[in-house]
């Protein structure tokens, strides 16, 4: 079967699936007034509004599904997704157990969102959101942004996850992120709370050739009215993945201690994490003299050179609050910091391995390096509602301010190590690795921000009108004499609208308009400008859309053009340059459909078109080429069949269509990855259990991901992994 034909039937395959939810088939009319019923409930009860809720409220809270009702949108709080005028996707804290084993990528929970297309390793929390480069530093945790770094995430501590896609300063806060930023979304990773219910609950895991994993969880709820909750969770990883040689030392602990009463909500979310993964390179480069996209290498195997390590170490702390004024106002504050420091990054020069020509030759060309950085966020605010006539005014005013300070590595030396081939995998070493290096001060970032929402509803119709204004400065700092040497100031008004119209209940069709502005970037060490602070880019984007619920099945179709200013990298002689002289464009269509199709069926399933392309380039060169690593059509497909309280099964399907590289010279073919999972529940000696086994990439597909740009990603091996929980 050619590629195409699998192309188009993978297609078809997911658009058979949405059609039956845009049927409304499968479940009774039942499951829609009891969704209706709770959403009410929710919505009436005094519960946080920011970060700090206590509950996942889906369509039926004992289906245990992919997709929530309910989740976070940025400084609006809890809101029902049909009432949100943006492309939201809710992830459960079922799709995070499913899919979140420590062998697997950040992107491996988020595949869900249309929104969401994969591009990362164990390596690089790498993913790109609605064709914009995003990875750890560009998320939030439990409203709050920045405190996570770019290496491997904690995922184990992840109760949920909520998607709001599109560039929105307005509605999520300003973020001092680094080596991406939130110009396709917002990514909102709520950690997990003691529940109503006390537990302790050991689980272990294997994974890989020999990845041996055991996790400690512990919830407890006290005081009078049990008002007060603490969460503990413990992890302890070693051993080898499922790629040969490549080896993960993880260990972490991390406390969530939340309050409730009938004023005031709290929780407080920290913890400190050591994180450390020898070999396992996936992350190549094309040289010059390479005529042809090289065939994808054995995948299993590991290309990493002797010594190769990468590690990191620091603790993280959240820190959220809302208080009652009285029963229409309350104010608000939320703080994060983050300490850490990437005190090993044994690596190829910058981090990748460049294949000279078609043969799959590289030199092994090494770098030393690390990244001690510091981070800080704070914000407050007011929120309330204000009746005028027949209207309601749900306003909010926020204030925050973020700073983060980052060391690079002095006197940057690259080594030769000898020459190598990906094909025979033989190394030829000429000397050894050098793990030694020297930091200094490389930049600081200060962010101010303003903001402010009114949220209108007026009978059948809601208004969204939001401002937000943030302004921002780096300073770049000399390796060699420690001072400042150069700074840049950059403001803006980011304006947030929309409309939204319910003609009746379970039906919405919206406009909006939302825009993202960050701060200057640093330009890096591999550019003749390095150190520069290149002029902060604008990220504007306009929607329309409209929401179904039939039945108990979600269906959103979303349309979207998205405007932001580009870097690119220019030549001069023998020289290359980063500049700021060009504009990007992406327009798409996103659809999706989640619910239940009958009693003991869950899907959720989403299908994307990206039109990604260079709109304005230097001279024109590039103007109407598709962007490196996206591809027109992407898509996903969950399902989960529960065959009773003990015993359920999952698949998912990942497909990815083809990407160009290096502004078209080369297509990477598309593909489509299979998972499969069982689970288990019983009893140990009247001990509650559960054991579960995922096979990811079921059929052992090898392929090139196309991320940063021209970079190719090489695959994951399958892996089966297994897991076991006892409480007790």
């Amino acid at each position: 079967m050619g590629m195409f034909t699998r192309k188009k039937l993978t297609i078809v395959v997911l658009l058979a699936f949405m059609s039956a939810g845009l049927a409304g088939t499968g479940q009774a009319a039942e499951m829609e007034k009891a969704a209706s019923e709770e959403t009410e409930t929710a919505a009436s009860e005094e519960a946080v509004e920011h970060q700090i809720d206590e509950t996942v409220v889906t369509a039926d809270r004992h289906n245990r599904g992919f997709a929530a009702r309910r989740g976070s949108v940025g400084i609006l709080g809890q809101q029902d997704t049909m009432k949100t005028p943006f492309t939201v996707t809710n992830i459960t804290e079922e799709t995070v157990r499913s899919f979140s084993d420590p062998s697997q990528p950040l992107d491996s929970i988020l595949a869900q969102s249309p929104s969401i297309r994969q591009s990362g390793s164990i390596l690089h929390n790498d993913f790109t959101f609605r064709g914009f480069r995003a990875n750890g530093t560009s998320t939030y945790v439990n409203g709050i942004p920045g405190i996570w770094t770019q290496f491997n995430a904690p995922t184990h501590v992840i109760s949920r996850a909520d998607v709001v896609a599109g560039p929105n300063s307005g509605l999520s806060g300003t973020g001092t992120h680094y080596e991406s930023n939130a110009a396709g979304g917002l990514v909102n990773f709520v950690t997990k709370r003691a529940e109503e219910k006390d537990f302790n609950r050991f689980t272990a895991t294997f994974s890989g050739k020999g990845m041996l994993g055991g996790y400690l969880d512990l919830s407890h709820r006290f005081g009078r009215n049990r008002d007060w909750g603490v969460r503990v969770n413990i992890e302890k990883v070693d051993g080898e993945t499922a790629v040969d040689n490549q080896k993960v030392k993880s260990s972490s602990i991390y406390v969530n201690v939340d309050h409730r009463d009938e004023r005031s909500k709290t929780n407080l979310f920290t913890g400190y994490r050591s994180n450390e993964i020898l070999g396992g390179q996936r992350w190549f480069k094309l040289g010059g003299a390479v005529t042809k996209l090289p065939a994808v290498p054995d995948h299993s195997r590991d290309y990493a050179f002797d010594g190769m390590d990468k590690a990191s170490y620091g603790w993280v702390l959240a820190l959220n609050h809302e208080q009652k004024m009285n029963k229409d106002w309350k104010w608000f504050m939320n703080f994060g910091l983050l300490h850490n420091k990437l005190n090993k990054n044994v690596m190829y020069e910058y981090s990748a391995l460049t294949i000279l020509n078609d043969n799959g030759d590289f030199n092994i060309r090494q770098q030393s390096s690390a990244t001690p950085q510091k981070a800080y966020y704070w914000q407050a605010g007011v929120q309330g509602d204000v009746k005028v006539g027949e209207t309601k005014n749900h306003l909010t005013l926020a204030v925050d301010r973020a700073w983060r300070q980052r060391h690079g590595t002095k006197n940057f030396t690259t080594y030769n190590l000898g020459t190598g081939n990906i094909y025979t995998r033989i190394f030829n070493y000429i000397d050894s690795a050098h793990p030694e290096y020297e930091t200094f001060l490389s930049n600081k970032t200060r962010i101010a921000g303003i903001s402010f929402v009114d949220s209108i509803d007026y009978k059948k119709l809601n208004v969204l009108l939001g401002i937000h204004h943030h302004s921002s400065h780096v300073d770049s700092y000399s390796q060699t004499t420690g001072q400042v040497s150069s700074s840049a100031n950059d403001s803006a008004y980011c304006p947030t609208y929309a409309i939204m119209y319910h003609p009746v209940e379970n039906f919405s069709i919206y406009a909006s308009h939302a825009e993202n502005f960050d701060v200057g970037t640093v330009v890096a060490s591999k550019y003749k400008n390095k150190g520069e602070i290149l002029p902060a880019a604008k990220t504007k984007q306009n929607e329309i859309g409209f929401k179904y619920v039939n039945k108990g099945i979600l269906t959103a179709l979303s349309f979207f053009d998205i405007e932001q200013a580009n870097n690119i990298d220019v030549t001069r002689g023998s020289d290359m340059y980063q500049l700021q002289d060009g504009r990007i464009r992406h327009k798409g269509v996103e659809l999706s459909v989640s619910g239940n199709v009958a009693k003991k069926w869950n899907f959720a399933a989403g299908l994307s078109y990206l039109n990604a392309k260079y709109d304005k380039t230097k001279g024109g060169q590039y103007d109407g080429v598709v962007e490196s690593g996206r591809p027109y059509w992407a898509g996903s497909l969950l399902v989960r069949y529960n065959a009773d309280e003990k015993f359920g099964a999952f698949g998912r399907m990942v497909y990815t269509g083809s990407a160009p590289v290096l502004y078209e010279k080369f297509w990477a073919p598309s593909y489509a990855v299979f998972d499969l999972g069982i689970e288990y529940k019983t009893k140990i000696d009247k001990l509650p259990a559960r054991f579960a086994l995922t096979c990811y990439n079921l059929f052992d597909k090898s392929y090139w991901m196309i991320a940063r740009g021209d970079n190719l990603y090489m695959s994951t091996p399958r892996t089966l992994a297994l897991s076991m929980s006892v409480d007790f």
